[in-house]
């Protein structure tokens, strides 16, 4: 006699509240990372997709594990050949992400700054995870999460002050 096999997932109804509270978080984030904001939208729906296949979280913090996936798939995509070759940063002013106006000039600040700058500086301000989370989704220490901080906190004071000189 021959069995169906169980096929591993979260209900409908798990997939449809994780999707509205880390939906437009996990874009957000992912948009800022890569620059593109359809791939952004394609690599939130790849991690809720892995999420559903994972059969959940297995005890460990949904949020901090749907941001280490999507993290983990912007790096694979950053790392791709794919991604050498394509115009990649669109100007965050033509992105559909809804913001304040102040807000996105100062995401386009963040959006050139090195990637793992970038990283440090989207969850700990825009996702207002702390130092210890990051670390974690990182598979890094607290101190180099806060050097990364520190780094990008002078480029964008830098940026900051040219500006007003301009």
């Amino acid at each position: 006699m021959q069995t169906k096999a169980q096929v591993p997932g979260l209900t409908d109804a798990e997939m449809a509240r994780l999707m509205d509270a880390y939906g437009d978080m996990l874009t957000g984030l992912c948009s800022l990372m890569l620059g593109e904001y359809h791939m952004a939208q394609d690599i939130t729906q790849e991690t809720f997709f892995r999420a559903w296949k994972a059969g959940g979280f297995h005890g460990k913090n949904e949020k901090a594990w749907l941001i280490r996936v999507a993290i983990n798939l912007c790096h694979d995509h950053h790392r791709s050949r794919w991604f050498r070759y394509v115009e990649r940063h669109k100007p965050i002013e033509e992105m559909d992400i809804p913001m304040q106006e102040q807000d996105r000039e100062i995401a386009i600040m963040v959006q050139a700054l090195p990637y793992q700058e970038k990283e440090a500086v989207v969850l700990f301000y825009y996702n207002g995870l702390s130092a210890d989370t990051i670390a974690q989704i990182l598979h890094t220490t607290r101190s180099t999460v806060y050097r990364r901080l520190q780094r990008a906190e002078k480029r964008l004071k830098l940026e900051l002050e040219r500006g007003e000189h301009s």
